[in-house]
């Protein structure tokens, strides 16, 4: 998915051009892709590519043959204007390149279309697809810059002039150098796109510089490529509480795919509460027996019961002050004895699942130094989880076989382990939870 602001930019009335700048390997082709992709149903589209050959292309985005493969009905062409095409023949004809001239005797024959075909191809196109919109990208314009010799400025003003102010057709121009500071006045709309080293992967995302005539509600989107698309991510705050059902699925099929019996989810103070809530709801959802938790001090246990029961159809038993109308009730005194494996079996049996949240046992009992040791009682009998504030983790594991981190990227929560980083997106108000990778 683009950023709404790009959709609304394209589809107002009349020509836009969209200049993409970024360092190699920030994804400017795919970017530039994927909005070709997502509006093909408003435009005729088309691509230009100066470096890559289509198979080549085709093996990279395997979608896109059958977007660009699209046929266009033959119908009587509308001439767009030339005016500017023209004055660089002018150019070419002085000598600017004329090297590429055919001489005849001491006369220079210059062919544009010859010359110049994929500048051509791109004015046939807007032709022929007329009255309908065209929505062509210039992949790469310094690529054309180099292959003829021509300033690349010259050209983006060329086809700014003839087709996208004369002719209503929108562009978009990739820039491979992200210098090109001199020209950006010259398209109606600047985007640049970042990469760089985020712990141990990388952090991409881009920067609305720009957007003649139309608002920019948000200028920084942190976006990911996977699976040759880019995805620009968007965090909507929700809550359980106005939700009638919710899809956990994804949560649901991650927690599975770890497969191990103990895990411990370090949580940022960043870290959205209703998608900790989301994580909670997936681990009960798994477990085929009634589950006992001590709740995190933002997820009370009586709206632990209401939800589990709501959306995942479970029974939940809550360990904790007596105030909390807990069905274990916690003095305080030792932890050891207060959650022995007697006193656990009674209330939940055998094989089932023990949500430890650290903040609230640092709440009950003064030292947590027999942690490890429960840790260790409860893994005998049950799976358990533990959820830890990224402020009380002792920075070891605590005996669990897997360490997952609940993080923030500027403002996409993340899951974060050893082997995978996924963003975690709310869709639909929240109704359903995505987790997707990021790349």
């Amino acid at each position: 998915m683009i950023p709404e602001e790009i959709v609304d930019f394209f589809q107002k009335s009349g020509g836009h051009s969209l200049l993409i700048k970024g360092e190699p390997g920030s994804g400017k082709t795919t970017f530039a892709l994927e909005i070709l992709n997502q509006l093909r149903s408003s435009f005729e589209i088309h691509y230009i590519s100066t470096r890559v050959a289509d198979d080549v292309l085709f093996l990279q985005f395997p979608w896109l043959k059958e977007v660009l493969n699209k046929e266009i009905k033959k119908q009587e062409k509308k001439r767009v204007s030339r005016e500017e095409l023209n004055k660089l023949e002018g150019l070419i004809e002085e000598g600017f390149i004329e090297e590429r001239a055919k001489f005849e005797g001491e006369e220079a024959i210059v062919e544009v279309g010859a010359m110049l075909p994929e500048i051509e191809e791109i004015y046939e196109f807007v032709e022929s697809v007329q009255p309908k919109k065209a929505l062509v990208c210039v992949d790469s314009i310094d690529g054309l810059s180099e292959k003829y010799g021509i300033p690349a400025e010259r050209i983006l003003y060329t086809l700014q002039k003839d087709l996208v102010e004369r002719g209503s057709a929108n562009i978009i121009f990739v820039l491979e150098s992200s210098s090109f500071e001199n020209i950006e006045y010259l398209g109606d709309g600047v985007i640049s796109l970042y990469h760089e080293p985020w712990d141990s992967c990388w952090k991409r995302y881009m920067i609305i510089r720009k957007l003649r005539g139309s608002a920019v509600k948000k200028s920084k989107y942190i976006y990911t490529l996977y699976d040759g698309h880019l995805n620009a991510l968007e965090y909507d705050n929700f809550s359980l509480d106005t939700l009638k059902n919710i899809d956990l699925s994804h949560l649901i099929e991650y927690i599975k795919s770890l497969r191990v019996n103990s895990i411990n989810f370090v949580v940022s103070p960043e870290f959205p509460v209703e998608v900790l809530q989301a994580i909670i709801l997936s681990l009960l959802s798994i477990n085929e027996r009634e589950s006992l938790i001590i709740p995190p001090t933002t997820y009370p246990g009586n709206v632990i019961k209401n939800h589990a029961r709501k959306f995942v159809g479970k029974n939940v038993k809550i360990a904790g002050f007596s105030k909390e109308q807990a069905d274990i009730i916690l003095e305080g005194r030792d932890m050891l004895i207060e959650l022995s494996s007697d006193i656990v079996r009674y209330h939940i049996g055998d094989k089932s699942l023990v949500i430890l949240s650290v903040d609230t046992m640092g709440d009950l009992y003064e030292n947590l130094r027999d942690l490890p040791r429960l840790i260790d009682s409860i893994k005998a009998n049950h799976r358990i989880a533990l959820i830890t504030p990224q402020e009380n983790y002792p920075g070891r594991n605590l005996g669990v076989e897997r360490t997952i981190y609940l993080e923030r990227m500027e403002n996409i929560p993340v899951i974060k382990d050893a082997k995978i980083l996924k963003a975690v997106i709310p869709e639909d108000g929240g109704k359903k939870i995505a987790l997707i990778p990021l790349m």
